[in-house]
């Protein structure tokens, strides 16, 4: 999980990720020049001192990096936070020390690339004031903070592109991955254990593996819940307060108008006089043609420019406001159904538009909707008091840590207790896994009320500690069939891999696989060659036949079911570039050559960090 960190610090752009992320918790740096007092650092490296606040903002970043990834070693975590923060300003002195720089100019130009701050593709000076200013953040202090960033970056650049791969190295690469392997195997299927465990066994194996056999840790809580749909059942609204509600609220109960047109269009340049009196002359003898009752499906289908929608008998669909240009918009939401327009001009040229379907704008009336503006009053009016509730919550089981009682009597509450339920699960409420975190925390597991806990915007928990029961063995009764399977599936493994082993002793003696194999009526698979990637061949078999280059010197391969596989490795085939493999050898040398840049700079930080005059404290280490 913690390569997860290591991963993401790669490339200009993480390195702005890691900026952005870390904005919440101020950022560890200018300000210890200017706030460091007496306390003792936590690390120096050279010049520069490393204090607690430091650690703790970089191991908050890290974290905030992996949430949602699982269990977390905090200790551990905590440790790679400071040796980042050693290493990161290992980087930063040794590319100061090189004289590197980065001009303001490119700082300015990537920061307004950075999508944080865009609007509609283009920098927001707005929106990249107003995200600095709620986090305290003032630009200055954020621009130098990405002009160390960019400065590093450069300085690791420096040494990763200078990495290069050869074609040959490339070419090697092909001729690895396409290799072949000639192969056959016999397997030999799991033999079965049907024969009575001693219990002695029984009793050795339970007390040796006592870790197997656990029942899970499990709290039982007492909780007082507050949901907003609570809060709303009892809001008694009047007839005349829902009647203002539904009045207020009418375009949610509203079905728009819907209207479906077909046009016929004469493409028009009014930049020629000309070509404009012969679009409308045309225009106008085809309003005739339908006037006279001619079908406008099949006229649009001979005369309109528009090839698409005439295809289609000029059909356009539904019209929605602002969807056409105005002049067309306007004539189509004022025509009848079955009429056709005056000829219309847009930048196109011009219309005769036709409404082929319409459906008039409905609104519900109030008594057939009257349930639903109910609830929608109900909601909206319980919004504060859901609020104002939910305060009152907080300082209730605050000032009363030890009882969810005079909680519940100050807002009308009943205490309700939960089932036993473990870290990773739960129902109800103890579904969400911010209920589960604050009911194992160490101040619920204390004796103490929990911190009001949010499921969602319109629900809110608070917790209080009924039965705690850890993590215990369970009895030998209870897992003694499971036991038994085990150690039967033990030795029938065992057995198997006995005879298969004998089988191979024969085959050492001088007979083939095949007439070992046909001895006990095995199957013999093969040969057959395969590839790398092969997927025909279980994958042990695969990569113990790529594991080693002896031919001719079969092995035992365990299988995951249990089976054995004898494998003899009969030729190796070199591989070669295939065509589209030339094609991407450009592609595959500046991969290794990324591969390579990654490794050196690796090395040369690791030997940095070895030679360098670095402090730790020894409680940190």
């Amino acid at each position: 999980m913690l390569q997860a960190i290591r991963d993401k610090a790669q490339g200009i752009f993480a390195w702005a990720m890691l900026i952005l992320v870390g904005i919440p918790f101020a950022f560890w740096g200018i300000n210890n020049y200017f706030d460091s007092g007496k306390e003792t650092p936590v690390a120096v490296v050279g010049d520069r001192d490393f204090f607690e606040r430091d650690l703790v903002q970089a191991y908050q970043q890290d974290l905030a990096n992996l949430v949602g990834l699982g269990d977390i070693d905090e200790k551990q975590l905590k440790r790679q936070a400071l040796e980042r923060l050693v290493r990161d300003e290992l980087i930063f002195q040794a590319a100061a020390g090189e004289g590197l720089a980065v001009p303001d100019s490119a700082v300015r130009a990537f920061i307004q690339t950075l999508p944080y701050f865009q609007t509609d593709g283009k920098f927001d000076k707005d929106k990249y004031n107003v995200m600095l200013s709620a986090q305290g953040m003032s630009s200055p202090v954020f621009v130098e903070q990405v002009k160390r960033a960019l400065l590093m970056e450069q300085f690791q650049r420096g040494i990763t592109d200078t990495a290069f791969a050869t074609r040959q190295q490339a070419s090697a690469f092909f001729r690895l991955k396409n290799q072949e392997r000639e192969i056959e195997f016999a397997t030999v299927p799991l033999m079965k254990a049907d024969e009575d465990v001693a219990e002695s066994l029984i009793d050795e194996y339970y007390r040796s593996h006592q870790d197997e056999f656990q029942s899970p840790e499990t709290v039982t809580v007492n909780y007082l819940s507050l949901s907003l749909d609570d809060v709303a059942k009892e809001v008694k609204p009047t007839e005349e307060e829902l009647r203002n509600f539904y009045e207020e609220q009418k375009a949610g109960f509203t079905t728009e108008e819907r209207r479906k047109v077909s046009h016929i269009l004469v493409a028009a340049d009014s930049a020629k006089p000309e070509e404009e009196a012969a679009a409308l002359a045309k225009i106008s003898q085809t309003r005739d043609r339908l006037l006279k009752g001619e079908d406008f499906a099949k006229v649009a289908k001979e005369t309109s420019d528009d090839r698409v929608s005439a295809e289609k008998g000029g059909d356009l669909g539904v019209v929605t406001k602002g969807a056409m240009e105005p002049n067309f918009e306007k004539a189509a939401l004022a025509l009848s159904q079955g009429a056709v327009s005056e000829p219309v001009r847009t930048s196109f040229g011009y219309h005769l538009i036709k409404v082929t379907e319409l459906a008039p704008a409905t609104t519900k009336p109030y008594d057939q909707v009257k349930d639903e503006v109910a609830a929608g009053f109900r909601r909206n009016a319980a919004e504060n008091r859901f609020y104002d509730l939910g305060q009152k919550l907080t300082e209730s089981t605050f000032e009363h840590p030890d009882t969810l009682e005079p909680a519940a009597q100050a807002l009308g509450l009943k205490v309700a207790e939960s089932g036993p339920f473990t870290r990773e699960n739960g129902e109800g409420v103890f579904a969400e896994e911010g209920v589960r975190k604050a009911a194992f925390s160490e101040e619920v597991l204390g004796g103490k009320n929990s911190d009001v806990v949010e499921i969602g915007a319109d629900k809110v928990v608070v917790l209080r500690l009924k039965e705690h029961r850890p993590a215990e063995a369970k009895p030998l009764a209870e897992v003694r069939g499971r036991i038994v399977t085990q150690l039967r599936d033990q030795a029938a493994r065992q057995n198997t891999q006995g005879t298969a082993e004998a089988a191979l002793k024969e085959i050492g003696a001088g007979k083939t696989l095949g007439e070992v194999a046909k001895a006990r009526n095995w199957k013999v698979i093969g040969p057959l060659t395969v590839r790398r990637d092969a997927s025909a061949v279980a994958v042990p078999i695969v990569n113990a036949a790529f594991g080693t280059r002896e031919l001719n010197h079969p092995t035992l391969v365990a299988l995951e079911n249990g089976d054995q596989a004898i494998l003899r490795i009969a030729a190796v085939k070199e591989g070669e570039a295939s065509p589209e493999a030339e094609k991407g050898m450009e592609t595959v040398r500046q991969s290794l050559a990324r591969g390579a840049g990654q490794k050196e700079f690796a090395a040369f930080v690791a030997e940095m960090r070895r030679s360098a005059d670095v402090y730790i404290k020894p409680d940190q280490e």
